[in-house]
């Protein structure tokens, strides 16, 4: 039988993408063995049988030369290697999906009905929002202001952002800055009546604006130094379920607050505030992208995420 170059260079380019093809299958299982915590459960979830959704992940170890999940009869654990490589699983899936919409060239459309933190909204994203509307003009972006974790099943909500890990573990969290860190601030005005802190134990003299939601007090703020973890309880005479009402009180002079860098970086920059207890680290507040299902993180939400890391990611405080 004679040897077809052109057959050989067509069976290769097909076993190629093949293989492509199955790596990628393979990351999405692994991705969503992390998030069901089952492999029936993944079985279930893209009609596969659990030997192959099991497969899947024995090739994908083999590939990465170690052992990403530890299995029981019950559950999957997440080895120190498996949460190492978590992150750039869900990164390469997000870009696959960013690259089937260039390469098909379909217009991003359709709805997002986004919940975000009052003072992020109003302050830091409005613009950027309206950037990316203008970007892509088919896509109906309607924007809920809100300090309250977004409840996905009784409400309207496809994404959120917000501060921290959600409570709910089911949910996706999906990093936009991973490394962003607390603020403790005042204003001139009430540092030059009340005089400055110097150290975190300080904090009780003073008048301290914070955050209460469906009767919790957000009070014990915490402060690090060295080794040492300093927890402080604080009080003060304004209480607030809206972020944005307590920075706006802290420029008016009110007292201190303690808030995400993102919130008052330009109040900060421009003077209104003074950055406070220099000497000491304070708490991370990373910002996560948050959806209710992997199969609600579609491409509107991919480049929607995209963007935020792009332009947020100038604005980055990297926690010491």
């Amino acid at each position: 039988m004679a040897f077809s170059y052109n057959s050989f260079k067509i069976e290769s380019t097909f076993n190629y993408k093949l293989k492509i093809m199955m790596k990628f299958f393979d990351v999405k299982i692994f991705v969503l063995a992390c998030e069901l915590k089952n492999l029936s459960a993944v079985a279930r979830e893209l009609s596969i049988t659990p030997a192959a959704t099991s497969a899947a992940l024995k090739r994908l170890e083999a590939e990465l030369n170690t052992r990403l999940l530890q299995r029981s009869t019950r559950s999957l654990t997440l080895t120190k290697s498996g949460s190492d490589f978590l992150p750039y699983a869900l990164k390469s899936l997000e870009n696959l999906d960013i690259g089937k919409q260039a390469i098909l060239g379909d217009k991003l459309k359709g709805s997002i009905t986004l919940s975000v933190p009052s003072d992020l909204g109003r302050n830091t994203l409005l613009g950027c929002l309206m950037d990316f509307q203008q970007h892509h003009p088919d896509i109906n972006l309607k924007v809920k202001l809100s300090d309250k974790y977004a409840d996905f099943y009784s409400q309207t909500v496809d994404v959120a952002l917000r501060y921290g890990e959600p409570e709910d573990s089911a949910l996706v969290c999906l990093p936009i800055l991973r490394n962003a860190v607390r603020e403790l601030c005042a204003s001139p005005d009430y540092l030059a009546r009340c005089g400055t802190p110097k150290t975190p134990e300080d904090l009780v003299k003073h008048n301290c604006l914070h955050f209460t939601s469906d009767d919790m007090l957000s009070s014990h703020w915490r402060f690090f130094k060295d080794t040492s973890t300093i927890s402080v309880k604080v009080s003060g005479d304004h209480l607030s379920d809206d972020g944005d009402y307590l920075r706006l009180l802290a420029v008016k002079g009110a007292g201190i607050v303690y808030k995400t860098c993102l919130d008052v970086r330009e109040d900060i920059t421009a003077g209104r505030l003074v950055s406070l207890l220099p000497d000491y680290r304070k708490e991370k507040s990373p910002l996560n992208m948050v959806v209710a299902h992997r199969k609600s993180y579609d491409g509107n939400l991919a480049v929607l995420k995209e963007f935020l890391v792009e332009t947020l990611k100038p604005s980055e405080i990297n926690a010491s």
